[in-house]
């Protein structure tokens, strides 16, 4: 997939007979690491929105930035800037994103199977002209749209996720996270899917049947795309046990991570999943010791994703998943109904060298219990994919 970013804050300026607003933007990959070649040039739209209040209520009204001739990101830029005329009404939020919808990225059900959704688009907050402000996130928004869930209209509002602005690896959205919450939807949103036709079958038993309400811990959570993915999903989902889940990180990330769970405020159904952060580095975790909340259950589930390309953490996080799977088993709400920990690994390999994973897995008696590779949408280059793996203990 491709991005588009804000390669710094978008800048108001006051001016006759109108403000204008000044765009430098690029379109690249999850890690920033390559620039987007089109084969045929790539029309975008710059799309604005102001606040009326109409009808006793605030309504979202859009206008187009960009009327006329529409610009284009062609092959070989590294930078596209642009400098638009701001209607007489106050703009709040701006978009920008492919002129084709068919390009576009918009809710979960363009990203699989992997034909469409091939750009995402970039959203952030405008600033008022003088006031010395200017935006330090973006953010971006996947509506989470499958099947009958759909056509009912109970998939609510977008899932936003917030970013930091720039093309920095940190603190960024990363491929993984967003084929994981889209696979995600197809499994708890569409009931036409059964177990069947699903990738992974045992996977979507363990989330569309469980016992109990699941508890499930994510490791190297990042943003947060996929711990609150799952959240929104599994609250949208009607009847059930909603799930307890705890997303983990390092200090570092717990802002953002946080941040983003706050902009899920009022958007979790009336039967929420309970949803929290604590930090973990897995230098703790691979000898047992887990912060409060982590040791406070047994885990049903841990979930991550894009955690195997540093092959260094790689020994670390394979026996914090063993320390997990240890403390779950013995924690003493297990006494009479024994806890087993699963494992579900996402991963879009960036390198040969991230391997070493599964053999790690194998030598502390980890087995696959299933798997399967969902492409991922490519405009250029070579066909891509995310590779989706869940374990389970031998012999448990």
């Amino acid at each position: 997939m491709h991005y588009i970013r804000f390669c710094r804050p978008p800048e108001v300026q006051a001016g006759r007979p109108h403000a204008t607003v000044k765009v430098v933007l690029a379109i690249t990959t999850d890690l920033s690491d390559s620039f987007l070649s089109p084969r045929n040039p790539i029309q975008l739209v710059v799309i604005g929105a102001y606040t009326e209040h109409k009808d006793g209520k605030d309504q979202l009204v859009p206008v187009v930035l960009t009327q006329g001739n529409p610009p284009s990101w062609r092959a070989g830029m590294r930078v596209l800037k642009l400098d638009l005329p701001l209607p007489p009404q106050p703009i709040e939020t701006i978009q920008i994103r492919p002129l084709d919808r068919q390009l576009t990225a918009m809710g979960t059900g363009d990203v699989l199977p992997g034909k469409q959704g091939l750009i995402m688009a970039v959203y952030a907050d405008m600033p008022r002209p003088g006031d010395g402000r200017a935006p330090s996130v973006c953010f971006r928004s996947l509506r989470l749209s499958a099947g009958d869930a759909a056509a009912a209209g109970i998939a609510g509002q977008p899932l936003q996720i917030e970013e930091d602005l720039g093309e920095s690896i940190a603190r960024h959205i990363w491929d993984s996270g967003i084929v994981m919450v889209s696979l995600l939807a197809d499994m708890c949103l569409d009931s036409t899917v059964s177990a069947k036709d699903s990738p992974l079958p045992l996977f979507r038993s363990i989330l569309q049947t469980p016992s109990h309400p699941l508890r499930i811990l994510e490791l190297g959570c990042g943003v947060g795309v996929m711990g609150i993915g799952l959240a929104r999903i599994t609250s949208l989902k009607r009847g059930g046990n909603a799930p307890h889940i705890l997303i983990t990180d390092l200090p570092e990330a717990e802002e953002k991570a946080r941040a983003n769970m706050a902009r899920q405020a009022g958007k979790l159904g009336d039967s929420p999943a309970r949803l929290d952060f604590e930090a973990l580095d897995w230098e703790d975790g691979k000898k047992g010791v887990f912060g409060e909340k982590a040791a406070s259950r047994p885990w049903d589930l841990v979930v991550l994703c894009d955690c195997t390309y540093n092959t260094d953490t790689l020994p670390p996080l394979v026996k914090t998943l063993s320390a997990l799977h240890s403390h779950s088993a013995q924690h003493p709400s297990t006494i009479e109904l024994p806890a087993t920990t699963e494992v579900l690994v996402a991963t879009k390999t960036r390198h040969s060298s991230e391997k070493v994973f599964f053999n790690l897995m194998a030598e502390d008696g980890w087995v696959i219990r299933e798997q399967t590779v969902l492409p991922l949408p490519v405009l250029d280059g070579e066909g891509q994919s995310v590779e989706v793996y869940l374990f389970g203990k031998a012999g448990c």
